[in-house]
């Protein structure tokens, strides 16, 4: 009976304890300050009346002044609980904030309210691990001891998932496209039966994953389908990869969409040019970025379609300057709700993996 107690208040504490690190109770002491440039000239009536109502709102060191042609909407974190927010005071008098979001002088609480809730979001997606597998030494690698058996065997599958798609994707079928991987794996692929009601010849895959490694483009595939991929030990020696549904799937034992790794020094990125995209959809201009810097992105199709994102109906505002690679994508990510993950396929090549800020439930 005794131990029974100490197991249940144990159990309780852990809960605690896991719902008070979770949420950053400490998020209403944040202090935000605000930096709004305007869409044009400066117009003082107009910034007296939002730097009254910004002060009485409770945002710290309200700057308002005019735009110089390299300003972007962002949300940058200064230090400990302090952040600093670039708005546009636009012509028709409201303000535009990262994520799309405009907001009339009437509107400061709910304005502040977004802002806290945005600052959340950033704060969640700095401290939980996005997805299965969080860096490429916990995942799949030659040394990787999620997976038993021999090392050579796990060498082999591992060179196997290494090799490159090597076959155009873009606006092939994803029933093909998945013929086609599974005769060119050395490694035997068993697809459910269940399968076969989800392939329409219509639904074809958007992206371009010929250089890709095939574990990676695998995994991809099948996950915009909702099954994932697990290698399994055959009973004859080395392994075969199991395709099974991801809502009765481990997490742990399933093959991610690539590996999480440090941002590596992509010197494309940080060069600038005239960027004119005031009013093009996200997804024309995500498509034109992809083709410049020769990176594949791939999207979190699954996270977008459960928070109602559709790159084609979210039109960015940017006034047209001088900026880098990065600062254009990471702006249009988030009026879009989303941003840029660095992963690495199994051949240790680059790809941007394009997912929500905010997850789906």
């Amino acid at each position: 009976m005794f131990f029974e107690k100490v197991k249940s208040l144990l159990f309780r504490l852990i809960v605690f304890l896991g719902i008070f690190c979770f949420f950053p109770l400490s998020l209403k002491a944040a202090s935000i300050r605000l930096e709004i440039f305007c869409d044009g000239q400066l117009q003082p009536l107009d910034a007296q009346e939002w730097g009254r109502a910004l002060n009485s709102a409770g945002f710290q060191g309200v700057q308002i002044r005019g735009g110089d042609g390299s300003d972007v909407l962002d949300i940058y974190e200064l230090g400990p609980d302090t952040y600093r927010v670039s708005g546009m005071l636009m012509k028709n008098s409201q303000i535009l904030l990262p994520g799309n979001a405009r907001f009339s002088v009437g509107r400061v609480r709910e304005m502040k309210s977004y802002l806290e809730e945005q600052i959340l979001l950033m704060r969640e997606t700095q401290t939980l691990e996005i997805g299965s597998g969080s860096s490429i030494e916990n995942g799949l690698t030659k040394e990787s001891e999620s997976i038993s058996g021999d090392r050579s065997d796990r060498e082999f599958l591992f060179q196997d998932l290494a090799e490159p798609v090597g076959f155009r994707t873009q606006g092939v079928s994803r029933k093909k496209v998945l013929q086609k991987l599974s005769k060119n794996f050395r490694a035997e692929i068993r697809f459910p039966k269940s399968i076969r009601n989800m392939f329409d010849e219509s639904d074809l895959v958007t992206e371009e994953l010929e250089d890709v490694a095939r574990g990676t483009a695998l995994v991809y595939v099948l996950r915009y389908l909702g099954y994932c991929v697990i290698p399994e030990r055959a009973e004859t020696g080395g392994y075969f990869l199991k395709v099974v549904s991801a809502a009765k799937s481990d997490p742990d034992k399933i093959l991610s969409v690539g590996y999480s790794v440090e941002d590596p020094s992509i010197s494309k990125l940080h060069e600038r040019f005239q960027a004119n995209v005031d009013g093009v959809s996200a997804s024309v201009i995500l498509e034109s970025l992809q083709k410049r810097l020769e990176i594949p992105f791939l999207f979190d199709f699954n996270s977008m379609a459960g928070l109602g994102i559709e790159l084609e109906e979210v039109i960015i505002q940017q006034k047209p300057a001088k900026i880098s690679y990065r600062q254009l994508l990471d702006a249009v990510l988030y009026q879009a709700r989303m941003k840029r993950e660095v992963r690495m396929d199994e051949a240790g090549k680059v790809f941007f993996w394009m997912t929500t800020i905010r997850k789906a439930e």
